[in-house]
């Protein structure tokens, strides 16, 4: 399906490179990446993208920290961690864009349709997630601490590749998994499952996915670093349009990108769709394409990989601190003048609502603690 796409900008002076490997996993939320590859948005820039596909998040996170890759989708408390050290490898890395908003969904097993109604029932069941440095993951945790569970204890939380979970789904193996579209989508369209929640109902707004790039490949070429963040933005900002959407779902749907029904896609991105329980619902903003980098998701990614051990408590402790170790990451200064060119919003979120409460930046602390009611 051929997309009369215009480039809105030029590219920022002498490119100094023009070939560039971007890493990516074929879900929904590499909208913005797969998009400006297949309607040709990055050759218009004069960019020879390769876009590497990973089917799970450990294998790209081994090949981003030993160099294969120049830039990368990533779930965005991972550039977190592998700027910090929080676990196995480092580089230096700069996130400018998130790629989505919301988007994910907990699905579960059609047995548990009418028997789960809230996190207290996720009592002895088998969730699985994509990641451990993922918003999935702490999402999740936060829903069931709040409904009274341990998620260490109470839950069997495992970690699976995305495009694993529907099988494991329908063969009973686990019970259901908080993950990225379009499997989701999937399950209900195969009858595995129906979708308990949208992400959206936590977190409306939440962050999933980044577009991270090493911090040695922006400093040695700044003018191909700017043209790549022109080119994502600009199919970000016309992928966010509703018009748009149905368009998108048949350019992504083929085997060099999510390979999946194009239906299925659509759903999702269109945000009409049928929830496995016999209700078709009418969302626009089931997933969006907003890529300005707030520290409001970067700061909350932060105190609840703290809270699930997953990063260190030590050094940390005001709101200055974290304030400090989210900007060695963030690059707004990069994003803000191209978002700003094509019209996108670029006003900073002094708060977030998280499952029904009020997330303060300027008061982290109280939000690393498990608070798991007994």
């Amino acid at each position: 399906m051929g997309i009369d796409f215009r480039a809105s900008m030029q590219p920022s002076g002498e490119l100094e490179v023009r070939d560039v490997t971007i890493g990516f996993v074929p879900i929904t939320c590499s909208s913005p990446l797969i998009n400006a590859a297949a309607m040709g948005i990055f050759g218009q820039y004069g960019l020879n993208v390769t876009l590497q596909r990973y089917t799970g998040w450990g294998e790209l996170w081994i090949a981003y920290v030993a160099g294969e890759l120049d830039a990368t989708q990533m779930l965005i408390p991972m550039p977190l961690g592998i700027h910090h050290q929080f676990a196995a490898g480092q580089r230096d890395s700069r996130l400018p864009y998130i790629t989505n908003i919301n988007g994910q969904a907990i699905t579960l097993g059609s047995q548990h349709m009418g028997r789960v109604h809230s996190a207290e029932d996720f009592r002895n069941l088998t969730i699985a997630v994509p990641f451990d440095y993922s918003g999935h993951n702490l999402l999740l945790r936060d829903y069931l601490a709040l409904g009274g569970l341990d998620p260490d204890y109470d839950v069997g939380i495992q970690v699976m590749r995305p495009s694993d979970m529907v099988a494991s789904l329908n063969v009973g193996d686990i019970d259901g998994f908080l993950a990225p579209d379009p499997f989701n989508q999937r399950a209900v369209a195969l009858g595995a499952g129906y979708l308990h929640m949208l992400s959206k109902d936590l977190w409306d707004g939440h962050p999933c996915c980044s577009f991270t790039v090493a911090d040695e490949f922006a400093t040695a070429y700044p003018n191909t670093y700017t043209t790549l963040l022109r080119a994502i933005g600009d199919s970000a900002v016309w992928t966010d349009q509703a018009d748009h959407r149905a368009m998108a779902a048949e350019t992504m749907a083929g085997r060099a990108f999510l390979s999946q029904d194009p239906e299925v896609i659509a759903a999702v991105l269109t945000g009409e769709f049928d929830d496995g329980q016999g209700t078709h619902h009418s969302v626009d903003d089931r997933i969006a394409f907003r890529p300005y980098p707030h520290e409001t998701y970067a700061i909350w990614s932060l105190t609840q990989l703290q809270r699930w051990d997953l990063a260190p408590r030590e050094g940390y402790h005001s709101a200055a601190d974290y304030q400090s170790a989210v900007r060695e990451v963030l690059d707004p200064e990069a994003a803000t003048p191209i978002l700003q060119a094509l019209g996108a919003n670029t006003t900073q979120r002094k708060t977030e609502t998280i499952i029904g409460r009020t997330f303060d930046p300027a008061d982290p602390l109280p939000w690393t603690e498990k608070q798991v009611n007994s």
